[in-house]
């Protein structure tokens, strides 16, 4: 299993444009500086009214596939 940090700033609006429209993925830059491109409904549970905000730890399994997202406090 790998575990890597990342950081969110994805105001509401942005996430309704890219919700509503064709986009199904969120690239962020981890704190280790890999790109990854994650499915924007793995961040539906943590969307408040100012948007997705914070400090993530993603999981993926050996075949690069994701396990889940935990927010950090």
């Amino acid at each position: 299993m790998t575990k890597i940090v990342v950081d969110v700033s994805l105001p509401a609006y942005k996430y309704k444009e890219m919700y509503k429209g064709s986009v199904k993925g969120l690239v962020v830059q981890s704190r280790d500086g890999r790109k990854i491109q994650l499915p924007l409904l793995a961040f539906q549970q943590f969307v408040t009214m100012q948007g997705v905000y914070g400090s993530f730890e993603v999981e993926f399994d050996d075949n690069k596939k994701l396990v889940g997202i935990t927010k950090l406090r």
